[in-house]
């Protein structure tokens, strides 16, 4: 029961007198389970019917649900009730290094039931026992440490190639990329790391071929003209997918290669460096259109290639991440068919189908043809902006991206200086004027604040000098107040300014401006010194200069119409 060849076909044909053997039941139940298995096989593939879902149940045990599963010879794979097992007891596990993962996996197995004494059998002696009465169709749950090869999935390497571009058994990585893309076509390569849970950083880059199939102009997926991944060491998963556009540079009927270049491949694991010598790469075919062509490799498959299989197929059900915890493991996590090898029925093809628009015989799509997807990078400030579209014709789905430059931070001009504005004739001393009406204002000449023509913004302060004698003899250093100073009055910061309240006008055309005070008590000394500061934004220049060229054509346009 465990053949692979399901033909020649040949059964039982019964007549009257007929002397029925062994020989004879046997090939009646090989008949219906070969054709049985083969039609299992080429409609359905292999993979998980239903169930079989795994979990773990403590650090070092996991459940696997009742369900049905078909291997790839079409044998059906039955699991009647949910079963626990200890991954150290399991076939296949190493007690050695548990910083690992490792695979769960299910494979079909029989066994004989029923033991009895086979009178026929001469050899044996009577108290023996010799042969089974019946055979019971069941499983076997076992653990592999390494990850099975990508060409064991048949469907998903049908329309995708992946490559191995280097494993260690504890560090894989894979290169994924479509077998058949069309003209012009941006397509998406995708590079998977796998790792264990306690992998140091990892970093993996190489130089790609290009030929035929260059990098998309995407400053944000490779760097130097080189396709690299960081892993960084806060990833806490045990896998990591990065993937970047490629563009389709030939005509319909070209194929090409895409890889890496030899001796460019290198891989950094934590403080490790690792050439990868062999170059790697996939055939790539550019064709009119991809889905007809899947069709037509599809139709053009041999009887031998959509049989083939190992002689002793599994389905991975589930890959165990562990972490090594002293002298023994812990399960992190478990990862239900890493592979994808699950079987749908037809009904759940059709509504995905219709879900995911694709056409149906006789039934239209839940959702438009196309799709459309937006983003914005940042591009330099000095770089004009970019607009590029992006299509993939496997999911009818359109990528905009927008570059917009960086945006200039806006740069102040600034100027300073100082005046002594003079109090005329002087102030008479505290007490002999009265405060109330003796008010006085004073203005300062027109002051050329050296921004030249524009808006300005003018802040004044009275600045306190070091050789006055107030601040020598408060022990204070030199000081500028502005605002309200009278805020400070009566503190110890208080240094006998008299109140006064200040007022600046700006010339925007002649580039001065003008500074105006007011007393509003009285002070002493000969002229009070005035600190100013005069700010403009560039922003405010570039539009000023506008406005200044606007005005003067304005000007030489009327000038023109006056003369004629």
């Amino acid at each position: 029961m465990k053949k692979s060849r399901f033909f020649p076909f040949e059964r039982n044909r019964y007549f009257y007198g007929k002397l029925l053997t062994v020989r004879d039941f046997e090939s009646e139940q090989k008949y219906f389970n070969d054709k049985r298995r083969l039609l299992n096989r080429l409609l359905f593939g292999s993979g998980v019917v239903a169930g079989l879902q795994v979990v773990a149940v403590d650090d070092k045990s996991v459940s696997v649900q009742s369900g049905l599963a078909l291997d790839g010879l079409g044998r059906e794979i039955t699991v009647s009730s949910p079963v626990t097992l200890k991954l150290s007891m399991m076939e296949g596990f190493n007690n050695n290094d548990y910083a690992k993962n490792v695979y769960l996996c299910i494979a079909y197995d029989e066994k004989g039931k029923e033991p009895v004494h086979a009178v026929t059998n001469s050899s044996a002696r009577p108290d023996e026992i010799s042969e089974y009465n019946r055979v019971v169709e069941g499983y076997r749950l076992f653990i592999r440490e390494n990850a099975p090869e990508p060409a064991q999935f048949e469907w998903n390497e049908f329309a995708l190639a992946t490559a191995v571009l280097y494993d260690d058994g504890h560090v894989r990585v894979l290169q994924t990329v479509p077998r058949y893309v069309t003209e012009g076509e941006t397509f998406e390569a995708r590079l998977r790391v796998e790792k264990t849970l306690q992998t140091p950083p990892i970093t993996f880059e190489y130089e790609p071929l290009g030929g035929l199939f260059p990098l998309a102009e995407d400053p944000g997926c490779s760097a130097a003209g080189k396709i690299r991944v960081d892993v960084p060491a806060d990833n806490k998963s045990d896998d990591f997918v990065a993937q970047w556009p490629v563009r389709a540079a030939g005509s319909a009927g070209e194929k090409g290669d895409f890889g890496s270049k030899t001796g460019t491949a290198v891989l950094t694991i934590g403080d490790r460096r690792i050439q990868v010598e062999s170059a790697c790469s996939q055939t790539i075919e550019i064709v009119a259109d991809a889905v007809e062509k899947l069709w037509e490799a599809y139709a053009s498959r041999s009887m031998d290639e959509a049989l083939g299989s190992p002689a002793e197929p599994e389905v991975v059900l589930a890959k165990i991440s562990l972490l090594q915890m002293g002298p023994s493991y812990v399960i992190d996590h478990v990862t239900p068919l890493p592979f994808n090898e699950l079987i749908a029925n037809s009904p759940l093809l059709g509504i995905l189908a219709r879900r995911t628009g694709s056409s149906l015989p006789g039934g239209g799509s839940d959702r438009a043809a196309f799709t459309a997807g937006a983003s914005v990078r940042q591009l330099e400030a000095d770089e004009p902006p970019q607009f590029s579209v992006g299509y993939r014709a496997d999911k009818g789905h359109f990528d905009f991206t927008l570059g917009l430059p960086q945006q200039k931070s806006a740069q102040e001009e600034i100027s300073s200086g100082v005046v002594d504005l003079p109090l005329a004739g002087g102030i008479v001393k505290s007490g002999m004027i009265s405060f109330g009406k003796q008010e006085r204002s004073y203005y300062t000449d027109e002051i050329s604040h050296g921004l030249g023509p524009g808006q300005v913004m003018v802040t004044v302060g009275l600045e306190v000098a070091d050789n006055d004698m107030i601040p020598d003899l408060l022990n204070v250093n030199e000081s500028v107040f502005y605002g309200a100073s009278d805020v400070f009055q009566g503190s110890d910061y208080d240094i006998g300014l008299p109140k006064v309240s200040v007022g600046t006008v700006v010339y925007p055309r002649r580039g001065t401006f003008r500074i105006g005070l007011k007393l509003l008590s009285p002070a002493e000394g000969a002229s009070l010194r005035l600190r100013w500061w005069a700010v403009r934004s560039s922003k405010d220049t570039a539009q000023q200069a506008a406005a200044a060229d606007l005005s003067f054509s304005e000007r030489e346009a009327a000038a023109g119409t006056d003369s004629k």
